[in-house]
């Protein structure tokens, strides 16, 4: 006789309990509802206390609700109804992280080359600036006794 899936034995038995947190949720007033789906600390489906305490599952089965789409989707259509984060949305958040972070490396790279072109730019400023003040005194002494001052080389 062929064995069962996992499937076909915790389907229905979560259907069923999905349902009652379902009805529980439909039966409080429109405005005071609360999820009746049990919750982590974050707002995300606890998945372990859905198994465990809710459907009465061993502690080994909650790995198929990340494990099997079927079952996950299930629990997620009730936590959207809920204002629930589903199943799996650390994973969705983890990638939107790593893409904030590589753009905060990203806009630190860039911020960095900023401030080395700003930096070279203020020296060659203040360089110019020291010419500008040399020569300007240059051109009055020039002036002032018709004395041409040497400031290269004088080999």
């Amino acid at each position: 006789m062929a064995r069962r899936s996992i499937l076909e034995t915790l389907e229905p038995l979560v259907s069923e309990k999905l349902e009652e947190l379902d009805a529980r949720w439909h039966a409080q007033p429109e405005g005071n509802r609360r999820p009746t789906l049990p919750l982590t600390d974050d707002g995300k489906v606890n998945v372990r206390e859905l198994a465990v305490t809710v459907c009465g599952l061993p502690r080994a089965q909650e790995q198929h609700f990340y494990k099997k789409p079927s079952l996950a989707a299930l629990v997620n259509a009730i936590a959207a109804r809920q204002g629930v984060k589903p199943i799996g949305s650390r994973a969705l958040s983890d990638v939107a992280d790593k893409a904030v972070k590589d753009r905060l490396v990203r806009a630190q790279g860039e911020r960095d080359d900023h401030a080395r072109l700003l930096a070279e730019r203020e020296a060659v400023i203040e360089r110019q600036r020291l010419q500008i003040l040399s020569l300007t005194e240059q051109l009055r002494l020039l002036q002032e006794t018709g004395m041409v001052v040497r400031t290269g080389d004088v080999t």
